[in-house]
């Protein structure tokens, strides 16, 4: 049962070191460390925190230390295990004290995942803010909140800021000065405007407008604290001396002693107590168990060691919430993590399973594994929770990587599953290595560069799908290729000979591999009811993650005629002159074992209804005289035309409840700098109202090239955490943007959709329009193309987004502003939510390829919106 990510659910016996002890005990332990386990020490005397027992630490780092003194805390680290356990016990022993970190505990963390954050902190020692204000302003201020506590009058605001993605949130002092809290372009552009005394609204304040609650916050003026254009200097202002910012309100510069309080040992604990354990918490979420949690680093990885954990998860009282997709039924769990080290985020990752419900009852066992650096300490923070419900779980864990393989779970982990990596190909002293591309999308021209070592190699060929394109004689060994104009897997080889013209070495690698759920589509030869003679056939195999094809056969009626160990699976079949009825069957089989396969029909006799081997599929919109969806139309409202003549409707659904896989491509260039933010949170909000649990999403970003943000899944709050923080920089690439959006489309079936949002047309794309649109054209996939702040002067702009949304079936919009992007996002979930499935056997010939116009109409007073043709 593989997850997602590198994690994996894996046989267990339930047992381990965390499931002893009684229920009181546990909770009492959840309430005091957040978490529900005490781990079995690594090294009882250890003077490393991260390796104390897991009480022992989470007391320490975690929050109630924030109580102690210096002078407690200097002898705590001095005890040994019996002794901190003591003194820990001796601490906590008063009940409102107890309930108090306790309900602190909890209310930290109810969002944040680690308690080293100035969030959590202030959380736990000083309770909720009275107010709180969290910037959305990623092209001004890095990560910034503020948070007031107190009333009027004697309310004091103060910053949080996040230096670095790796870092946690830190409580803003003047000390670190302001400049910190922008981001490195707007610090450079308000330096130089107030330096050459520009006029009008300061820089900043024309991005964001929020920048004014920023100087309020911190009691200075722009980036220096003078005044933008002369008067008093901010080091002349005297504490408390009301200042304005320039809008007309006033603001206090806050002395530094200020902020250090709020962070700060509590005078009287006994007061703190008080109030804590009055401390009013939101409702708990149902709780899942892990039963047990172990590790071990079973092998290497190039330079760094494999972390394996195991941990068994028993669901709460109602059982683990069941989900139907389809037919069939399944468990969905997802994993949320953080690896610390140093006092900084090593990394975040999240992971997912999914397996049928369990018959038996009992605790699922979860494998994760992570190649970290030996030598090092780690702690290792998890949330659990069941995606069907809100119960989770916490756990945290601190573990010291060896320098050696340490594996000790083999006997309760599936062999499957925890096999030896791969050897690295170590490059001997003759040899030759093809350097992979920047990016995952390859078209038209490839620079293609060859590493050669040693000295016998005198001549390198490049090839292409087996046919030889250029050779180099001599350093740099490097060619440009000529690939395919659209997407497609292809092959490239490098071939190093020496003088005699004997084969040294070689390498290649396969370019735009589809990548996703296990599935083969054969695209070569096209659907026919009378091939005959010599045919080349060819398919697509979709390869999971991490998974590697071993062979794909190609059979004629279930007879083996060819078979492939490396692509391009392609293959020159003998169709049979003497038999009826002949079909294609491509099987491919992964390293796993695992098998998949397509079956094409080439010879069919007319009267075999069954095989709709000519089927064309029309997802399409019907609109009233107001551009709104009509719903609870039947077949005999519409009429499909295929080059003018009608044609019968073979089948008709309407989709509102069909599976659809939803594509996201964002424009990310420097001139979306004002919009991203707001783009992001609109954007997210969509796919959480249009994304049910059989729907698939990815996204892309776009600036010089495109790049890809996440990959089709169907994990809705993954993939809206992949366009959180993204950045706006360089030109606008909208050409190879759009083809990189459909291309993860590839061999998807059903409802599809793309949304494209740009504010501008194309500056550096390799690809030109005409291949976009005819890509676009081929791929069946509906384009709601979004044009956000383009002028009316910018017709050619304007004209690509409305050929691109006309051509496809789906529909433009021009608006101007993101704050307009929520209602362009609810018409579009409307439209997906509401169209028609209507299909026709097409009379083409098996010779025609060309593109076949198709019109659909409606009953009148409405207006039908699909494909403006096909490619077969």
């Amino acid at each position: 049962m593989p997850g997602a990510g590198w994690g994996r659910p894996s046989p267990g016996d339930g047992r381990g070191d965390g499931g002893e002890g009684s229920r009181a005990r546990t909770r009492l332990l959840l309430c005091i460390l957040l978490t529900l386990l005490a781990l079995t020490p690594l090294s009882a005397q250890s003077t490393d925190p991260l390796l104390w027992p897991e009480p022992q630490r989470a007391f320490l780092q975690d929050g109630p230390a924030l109580l102690l003194s210096e002078e407690q805390r200097a002898s705590l680290l001095r005890l040994d295990e019996a002794g901190r356990e003591a003194f820990i016990r001796d601490f906590i022993a008063e009940n409102r004290l107890r309930e108090g970190i306790e309900r602190r505990l909890r209310l930290a963390a109810r969002d944040l995942v680690s308690p080293r954050d100035a969030r959590a902190q202030l959380l736990f020692l000083k309770g909720e803010p009275a107010a709180k204000r969290v910037l959305d302003c990623g092209n001004t201020f890095r990560p910034l909140e503020i948070w007031t506590y107190g009333l009027p009058p004697h309310e004091r605001s103060f910053v949080l800021y996040q230096r670095s993605p790796d870092e946690p949130f830190r409580l803003w002092l003047p000390i670190d000065s302001k400049a910190v809290l922008y981001t490195p372009d707007m610090e450079n552009w308000l330096d130089q405007w107030q330096q050459l005394g520009m006029g009008g609204p300061r820089i900043d304040r024309r991005f964001c407008p929020d920048s004014a609650q920023v100087d309020l916050a911190t009691g200075l003026d722009g980036l220096s604290g003078e005044p933008a254009r002369g008067g008093r200097r901010g080091t002349e202002r005297r504490p408390q001396e009301p200042q304005e910012d320039g809008q007309g309100r006033s603001f206090r510069w806050i002395d530094p002693r200020d902020r250090v309080w709020l962070l700060e040992r509590p005078a009287d604990l006994a007061a703190w107590a008080r109030e804590a354990a009055a401390t009013p918490l939101p409702t708990e979420p149902p709780e899942l168990t892990v039963e047990s949690f172990d590790m071990d680093f079973p092998y290497r990885q190039g330079q760094r060691l494999v972390a394996r954990a195991l941990l068994s998860v028993s669901p709460g009282e109602n059982g683990f919430t069941v989900v139907k997709e389809g037919d069939k039924s399944y468990v969905r769990l997802a994993i949320d993590g953080t690896l610390e080290y140093d006092d900084r985020t090593f990394d975040r990752f999240r992971m997912r399973f999914r397996f049928p419900p369990p018959t038996e009852p009992g605790p699922v066992p979860l494998l994760l594994e992570r190649p970290l650096r030996p030598g090092q300490p780690f702690l290792l923070r998890l949330r659990v929770h069941d995606e069907g419900s809100v119960a989770q779980a916490l756990l945290a864990r601190g573990f010291h990587v060896p320098e050696a393989p340490q594996p000790r779970l083999a006997a309760v982990v599936d062999k499957a599953l925890s096999g030896e990596a791969e050897p690295l190909k170590i490059a001997g002293r003759d040899s030759l290595l093809l350097l992979p591309p920047l990016s995952e999308l390859v078209i038209g021209v490839w620079r293609a560069d060859a590493m050669v070592t040693g000295d016998r190699i005198a001549k390198v060929v490049f090839l292409v799908d087996g046919e030889a394109q250029l050779s180099r004689t001599r350093p740099p060994y490097s060619a440009e290729v000529r690939l395919s104009p659209f997407p497609r897997e292809q092959v490239v080889r490098a071939e190093g000979y020496d003088a005699a013209g004997e084969l040294v070495a070689a390498d290649q690698m396969v370019l735009n591999q589809a990548r996703g759920a296990f599935r083969v589509a054969i695209t070569e030869p096209k659907p026919s009811r009378r091939a005959a003679g010599k045919v080349r056939a060819q398919a697509e195999v979709v390869v999971p993650e991490e998974r590697k094809v071993e062979r794909v056969e190609f059979r004629v009626n279930d007879a083996p005629v060819a078979s492939r160990t490396e692509p391009p699976w392609q293959a020159d079949i003998e169709i049979p002159r003497n038999e009826e009825i002949v079909y294609l069957t491509v099987v491919a089989q992964l390293d796993d074992g695992a098998r998949a396969e397509d079956v094409r029909f080439l010879r069919a006799p007319e009267n075999l209804e069954q095989v709709d081997v000519n089927l064309v599929e029309l997802y399409t919109t019907v609109t009233d005289s107001t551009g709104h969806p009509v719903r609870g139309l039947e077949a005999k409202d519409f009429e499909i035309l295929e080059e003018g003549k009608p044609q019968a409707i073979a089948k008709f659904e309407r989709v509102e409840n069909l599976p659809l896989t939803l594509g996201l491509v964002i424009d990310t260039s420097t001139s979306m700098a004002s919009s991203l933010v707001e783009a992001q949170r609109a954007a997210s909000g969509f796919l959480e109202n249009v994304m049910t649990p059989r729907d698939r999403g990815f996204a892309v970003g776009f600036s010089r090239f495109p790049y890809l943000l996440m990959p089709p899944v169907d994990d809705v709050e993954g993939l809206s955490q992949a366009l959180e923080g993204l950045r706006a920089s360089g030109s606008t690439s909208l050409h190879d943007a759009i083809i990189t959006g459909l291309y993860y489309f590839r061999s998807t079936k059903g409802q599809r959709a793309l949304i494209l949002l740009t504010d501008g047309d194309d500056t550096s794309s390799s690809a030109p329009w005409e291949n976009a649109l005819e890509y676009a054209s081929r791929s069946g996939v509906a384009v709601y193309s979004i044009g956000l702040a383009i002028s009316t002067l910018e017709l050619d702009a304007r004209r690509k987004l409305s050929n691109l949304a006309e051509a496809t079936g789906g529909r433009v919009f021009f608006i101007d502003k993101a704050e307009e992007l929520s209602g362009v996002y609810e018409q579009i979930e409307q439209e997906l939510r509401s169209r028609y499935l209507l299909a026709f056997n097409t009379n083409r010939k098996a010779d025609d390829l060309g593109f076949r116009p198709v019109e659909v109409k409606v009953r009148r007073g409405l207006r039908a919106r699909t494909l403006r043709g096909y490619y077969p």
